[in-house]
């Protein structure tokens, strides 16, 4: 009988030992994930299922925007602690052009070759994993009638009523280069993109900098349009927002998020499990689902249900942004900006 009990004693000894050395063993993965509802999403369709597929790594959230990011991977260069990146492609791009990425050898992301064309990146130094439409998005108590052209964002009747975004995000420069293609300018003739903004100061509450701060002014009825993105304001009108969402005639630009790995990660192997898991038909199909987020895998098929909500019947009518060029001219939006439409 003691034996027994010494064996048995013995027996869940090992086996705790075996469970504590399999936890110790677990890779702890940290990756990049926007905040509020895109988060939400993200766990259901990647996160969770990620870690159930691959049980010896654990994942590690960090959040961020655009700039914030860049500026992340600047300071941890020669000491790597968010071992996965995701953000807009002005700050992929600033990221690229110094070096800060590891290359993502399609072998080792298999995913990669399911691509359309126009999301994988030369080099695969990253990879766009997604897009949504900048929208013009507007509450339904305020606007009665749905917009069909950014200029409607001019009308006297929203004084004091039109939220834009700032120069400082990614939505800003979209909002700045829409304002300079309806005025015969350009990304290297954003000057009647300035000026078209001017004149919209009247209506202009505030310029916002965080997707929440947005969905807050639209839940408290404080502002009756803005730029914003279509994944956010379909989010919150599954929510219960009387809110609606468009691509005006004028066309928007198209909104195609990256993801890659920082050069000098620990975890190399886990994360280009991680960065091929999110290509995958699965995880796309799901963030089209749970996120809003419109599939670059070309194998993805969706329900009509599902697609009715992203912008993919828009898609010809997205517009890319040249982020190589706008990198290298931001600092001078910035300070012109400051100067002629932040200032009171």
């Amino acid at each position: 009988m003691h034996i027994k009990r010494t064996v048995l004693s013995c027996a869940a000894g090992m086996a705790a030992l075996l469970l504590s050395t399999a936890a110790q063993a677990q890779t702890e993965l940290t990756v990049i994930v926007y905040g509020g509802s895109f988060e939400e999403g993200w766990k259901k369709s990647v996160i969770g299922p990620f870690e159930k597929a691959n049980p010896g790594i654990k994942v590690k959230i960090a959040t961020g925007l655009t700039q914030q990011t860049i500026a992340l991977m600047r300071a941890q260069k020669s000491d790597v602690k968010i071992d996965v990146i995701m953000m807009d492609e002005v700050g992929a791009a600033q990221g690229n052009a110094e070096g800060l990425y590891e290359p993502l050898a399609p072998a080792k992301v298999p995913n990669i070759e399911a691509l359309y064309p126009q999301f994988r990146v030369n080099g695969d130094a990253y990879t766009k994993f997604m897009y949504v439409a900048q929208a013009l998005v507007w509450h339904k108590d305020q606007v009665k009638q749905k917009p069909d052209s950014w200029m409607v964002l001019w009308e006297p009747a929203y004084k004091s009523k039109i939220a834009v975004p700032d120069i400082a995000t990614s939505h800003g420069s979209f909002f700045l280069l829409t304002a300079a293609d309806m005025t015969g300018g350009n990304v290297k003739n954003t000057d009647p993109g300035f000026e078209l903004i001017k004149k919209l100061k009247p209506n202009i509450l505030t310029f916002y900098t965080q997707h929440a701060q947005l969905a807050q002014l639209f839940t408290q009825g404080d502002v009756a349009m803005s730029s914003w993105t279509s994944d956010r304001a379909q989010a919150a009108m599954d929510g219960g927002a009387p809110l609606g969402w468009t691509v005006p005639k004028e066309g928007a630009y198209i909104i195609d998020s990256t993801i890659g790995i920082a050069k000098g990660s620990k975890n190399t192997e886990a994360a280009l499990k991680y960065v091929d898991f999110v290509l995958s038909e699965a995880a796309q199909a799901a963030n089209a689902e749970h996120t809003y987020l419109a599939p670059v895998n070309r194998n993805v098929k969706l329900p009509a249900a599902v697609a009715d909500k992203l912008p993919v019947k828009d898609l010809e009518r997205l517009k890319p942004a040249d982020w190589d060029y706008v990198t290298t001219v931001r600092p001078q939006w910035t300070q012109r900006w400051t100067r002629e439409i932040a200032a009171n």
